[in-house]
Parts: structure tokens; sequence; C-alpha cells
């Protein structure tokens, strides 16, 4: 659960501020993306474990693992689009100065 918080905070983090982790920043050319995926990803980890402490009603397990799975996947999918995606309006990401065309 502690590692489901700490991804959904950076997830909000990013979402609010266009702040990336440094370990992802270079990669990263579409930071809303990004936000949206970690959150999606975090709160995949976050919500089994609400439902083991009794703080959400139960589900059966196959809503359980599919909702999860949804969740899991669509973040991760957010996740590599924030990073293949070319940037958005012709911004230049950081680390990444233009070349002259020789």
């Amino acid at each position: 659960m502690l590692l489901g918080v700490v991804v959904t905070a950076l997830g909000v983090v990013t979402l609010r501020t266009g702040w990336v982790p440094p370990w992802t920043r270079r990669h990263v050319t579409r930071p809303r993306l990004q936000g949206i995926g970690a959150l999606l990803v975090g709160l995949a980890v976050f919500l089994p474990g609400l439902v083991y402490f009794g703080v959400l009603p139960g589900l059966s397990w196959e809503a359980r693992f599919f909702g999860r799975l949804a969740l899991m996947f669509s973040g991760l999918v957010c996740v590599a689009m924030s990073q293949l995606l070319p940037p958005a309006h012709g911004k230049t990401p950081r680390g990444r100065a233009s070349q002259p065309a020789a």
C-alpha cells in the first residue's frame, strides 16, 4: 500500500506542477500524461489494500482482478505514450536542444 501511496502522490504532483521525477525526466515528453499514468498505476496498487483492510466493501474476486488489471494496463499505456509521443505544441523537452540544420 505504501508504494501505491507514493506513486499516486507522484502522479498528483506531476499533474499539478508538471514536475517529473529525475529518473524519468530525460524520457518524458508529456508530463501531464505521465501524471495520469502514475495516478492510475498507484491506484491499482493502493485499492486492493483498502479492500483487504475492510475500508472498501468487498467485491467478487473477478471484479477486483479485472478492475485492477484495467487500471494497471491503462496507466502503463499512459506512461508509455508520455514517453513515445512527440512534445506537445512544438516544445523542446529539457535536455534536448534542437540541432540546427546543416
